[in-house]
């Protein structure tokens, strides 16, 4: 595995686990079996670093998903956008996942300029853009409007799902996506 690929591998893992702030630079090197001037010749600081790692996990949960939406059922939208569940569903279920890294960096400085948090919301943001996107597609209306509500349950769910484990949120957030989007589509039609 490449020297680049190590470190991001490492930084994913110890940021899942422990979280970005904790994680001192020795900590990296160490789990990645490299040393300080290697890591130099790849990033600028650690938070530069950082940045890489949290937009590393933003293209994996982005290639999950319209891996689902594309893998979803003939042309049935509502099914397109229920496939974002079972994407993020399969990554609760990998023995690696720890949480959503988007939601934990960027809940986890106060700073807003925090370069971290800053990475984690322009994830967020591509990710409410592929639920509008696919909200168009499906003939919504108030495709942006849509994308809120739609991402704040995802929201929901993941946090319900790492905080008590339990599959029961993931289908109850299932059904009131269900409902969100038989409403959004027939007020669309009006």
């Amino acid at each position: 595995m490449a020297t680049h690929e190590r470190l991001i591998k490492a930084g994913l893992d110890l940021f899942h686990r422990h979280g970005i702030h904790p994680v001192g630079l020795d900590r990296i090197l160490h789990q990645a079996g490299v040393t300080k001037t290697t890591f130099y010749n790849y990033f600028e600081s650690k938070e530069d670093f950082a940045c890489a790692v949290i937009d590393r996990f933003g293209e994996e949960v982005h290639q999950r998903i319209q891996l689902r939406v594309d893998g979803a059922h003939g042309s049935d939208v509502k099914q397109h956008l229920l496939a974002i569940f079972d994407a993020w569903d399969e990554l609760f279920d990998h023995d690696s996942f720890r949480g959503c890294m988007l939601m934990g960096a960027g809940v986890a400085s106060g700073d807003i300029h925090d370069p971290a948090r800053q990475a984690a919301i322009k994830n967020k943001q591509a990710l409410l853009h592929t639920y509008e996107e696919l909200a168009t597609h499906a003939g919504i209306g108030n495709a942006r409007q849509f994308a809120t509500r739609f991402g704040l349950l995802v929201d929901g769910v993941l946090i319900a799902r790492h905080l008590y484990g339990d599959r029961n949120e993931v289908e109850e957030a299932r059904r009131m996506a269900e409902q969100l989007i038989d409403n959004s589509l027939a007020d669309s039609a009006k």
